[in-house]
Order: structure tokens, then C-alpha cells, then sequence
């Protein structure tokens, strides 16, 4: 699988990254896993690193299959940030469209092209 995490309780952050190609079906069991595990709580951040990632084969009903995934965790999802750091314009793109349908759900999704601002947005100590 492409996508691996860890989680730093001390921080509270999750720290992903993803590689190769990412698909729906992989993104939403990430997303699942993410949030079933124990370390896992309440008000953590994630950085997402999707940088190394070959290709993309996400579509708009994925982003809206992810948003309802995050809907169905709410409460799980309190106080969660994420930011997720692409290189690609197509990765910019699909990331902009779901940090969208995430406002629209009263969720904090942003988009980086540079793993500093994307620190410093989650407040991760250097």
C-alpha cells in the first residue's frame, strides 16, 4: 500500500505519506484506519505529504465519498486539521476541490505546496 502514517501523541499529529499511485478505494481505507486507531483522539492534526505519489486516480465522487466518510466520523473528528502538501498542478487541483466540500462541512482542510507552511499552519513544534 502506498500510504503509510504515524501517529505522535506527544504532538498529536499524524504524520502521512503517500507514494506510487493513490486511489479512492486506498484514500478512504487510510482515512478509516486513521480514525479507528486507539492512538488516535480527538482534536489531532495531520500532515499529509502526497508529493512522491506517481499518479492520482481520484475523482469528484471520491472527494464526495471522503467528505461523507468524514461526516460519518464527526465526532471522532473534533478539532481535527489537515494539511496535505502536493507538487503537481492535478494534485493542487483535486486538493483544492475537497478543501472546498470541506468548509462546506465545517471541516479545516488546506492545501500546501510547501511541508514548512503546512507545519506551521498545524502548529508542529520544529
Amino acid at each position: 500500500m502506498p500510504i503509510t502514517y504515524s501517529i505522535d501523541e506527544d504532538l498529536g499529529v499524524v504524520f502521512t505519506t503517500a507514494s506510487e499511485v493513490l486511489t479512492e478505494d486506498e484514500l478512504l481505507q487510510h482515512k478509516r484506519r486513521v480514525v479507528s486507531d486507539p492512538k488516535f483522539k480527538p482534536g489531532y492534526v495531520e500532515l499529509s505529504d502526497v508529493r512522491s505519489i506517481s499518479d492520482l486516480a481520484i475523482s469528484a465522487s471520491g472527494l464526495e465519498r471522503f467528505v461523507a466518510q468524514d461526516d460519518s466520523d464527526s465526532e471522532r473528528l473534533q478539532g481535527y486539521k489537515l494539511a496535505i502538501v502536493v507538487s503537481g498542478a492535478l494534485e493542487f487541483g483535486m486538493g483544492a476541490m475537497y478543501e472546498m466540500m470541506s468548509v462546506e462541512n465545517n471541516r479545516d482542510v488546506r492545501i500546501f505546496r510547501d511541508v514548512g507552511l503546512a507545519r506551521d499552519w498545524l502548529q508542529i513544534p520544529k
